[in-house]
């Protein structure tokens, strides 16, 4: 969350810096100045927001680990998304109320040649790019507002986000061209400009993705094991020779319907090269995955994407305390049975709590833990009373020396979390996975 919340305000900083270098706001709130300058950053700061959430969306790889994996990009890409828009609705009323100025006034007796012939060319469009600004600005509202209400389904909000990738195409369209001409010859033009460039490029991509032209392993489910007391189903496919490797912890998108579009998974096994067999653990929680024992069935083709994440258990500690719940334990799964092909030093003990119990996959997670020298700590809720951070210090009293890692429901981390630095672990050995797409 550090990382993410770094990244967020840097980046309105330095994006404000530099409009500070080339304008200011007016001590005088009185009249058209400071509205148009306000204008100018209010839409410098919301496209400058847009193309970086855009720059997320489409899952580059190279930035996994400078944001600590793409759980983390995303939690990034939802609030410089919402902050976009937020601003860009600031801008839209100041613009609304007589703050748009002119903005290719500016470029008169001071641009020469190519420039000045290039800002005579973009001032054609101020008709447009005016026009479009408004319309697009509502249906980025409509769509977000989508994405944030959770019981809309996720094949609707997979399917209209794609228009968000049109929306800001046309903001892009609409900022460039009502930039003070001006900006452009000074640092924060040419800094708009690159972010501009670079939101618009994946913002063609994502909508190229969304298309089916991405890079994909075709897969085969080989097997499926419903536990019913849990209502999760174990899963395990046959994958082509593109799928590159994974590593314990990693996650990956899943396809099996086109239409219904792809959903992220954790993988619960250890990469055998030999055998190219990929295993999934899921829960029953509701609209897709309501109908897993239908999605997976032996034989049924499936389109892999990934892996993705970087909870991996490598921060070099000799301790570490793994923690998990419910569905959350599945990192850990993969882990152990990697463990178990390969000798380790670390040594672990693993905390998981849940609230039902099924003593056909508590006896796996045994035999998972003993193969790999994992001590295991099963708690029942519903029996036990709940897990929290003075239970577990008191089970593994050299806490201090260790990295904790944790998946489960983000409220529950959160308040370990909180318990554990409190306690007096550093705040950077408590590692979480981020597991929400949306």
């Amino acid at each position: 969350m550090k990382r993410i919340t770094i990244a967020l305000i840097g980046f309105i900083v330095a994006l404000t810096g530099l409009w500070l270098l080339a304008d200011t706001l007016p001590a005088s709130t009185a009249g058209i100045t400071f509205g148009a300058a306000f204008t100018q950053l209010t839409g410098i700061l919301s496209i400058g927001m847009m193309s970086f959430a855009t720059l997320m969306s489409i899952r580059p790889k190279w930035l996994e680990p400078t944001f600590d994996g793409l759980d983390k990009m995303y939690r990034l890409h939802k609030w410089l998304g919402i902050g976009g828009m937020a601003v860009g609705i600031v801008h839209w009323l100041t613009a609304s109320g007589g703050g748009r100025g002119r903005p290719g006034a500016a470029v008169a007796g001071a641009a020469q040649g190519a420039a000045a012939s290039a800002q005579n060319w973009l001032d054609t469009f101020h008709g447009p790019a005016r026009g479009v600004g408004q319309p697009a600005l509502f249906l980025l509202i409509a769509l977000v507002a989508i994405a944030l209400i959770k019981w809309i389904p996720y094949r609707f909000f997979a399917k209209t986000h794609i228009l968000v990738a049109i929306a800001f195409l046309a903001l892009a369209f609409h900022s460039v061209v009502l930039m003070k001409a001006a900006y452009w010859s000074q640092p924060i033009g040419w800094a708009s400009a690159f972010i501009v460039l670079v939101g618009v490029v994946s913002a063609l991509g994502s909508v190229l993705r969304r298309l089916g032209l991405r890079q994909q392993t075709n897969a085969t489910v080989l097997s499926s094991t419903y536990y019913p007391e849990l209502r999760v189903l174990e899963t395990t496919l046959s994958v082509g020779d593109t799928w590159p490797g994974h590593e314990a912890g990693q996650f990956a998108f899943v396809t099996t319907d086109k239409w219904e579009g792809a959903h992220p998974y954790t993988i619960a096994s250890a990469w055998h090269p030999q055998e190219k067999t990929i295993r999934f653990i899921a829960k029953e929680l509701g609209d897709h995955t309501a109908k897993l024992r239908e999605t997976f069935t032996p034989g049924k083709p499936a389109w892999l994407e990934g892996p993705h994440g970087r909870f991996a258990f490598d921060d070099g500690k000799l301790r570490q305390i793994w923690i998990s719940a419910g569905i959350g334990i599945t990192p850990f799964i993969a882990k152990m049975r990697e463990r178990a092909m390969v000798a380790e030093e670390a040594v672990i003990d693993l905390f998981h709590t849940t609230a039902n119990v099924s003593e056909t996959a508590l006896a796996k997670m045994r035999q998972d833990a003993a193969e790999a020298n994992v001590r295991l700590h099963i708690t029942v809720s519903s029996k036990d009373g709940k897990l929290n951070g003075e239970k577990i210090r008191a089970l593994a009293p050299d806490w201090k020396e260790a990295s904790v890692w944790f998946c489960g429901p983000a409220g529950f981390g959160g308040a370990l979390r909180r318990d554990f630095t409190a306690a007096g672990l550093h705040a950077g050995d408590f590692h979480q996975e981020l597991f929400q797409m949306r």
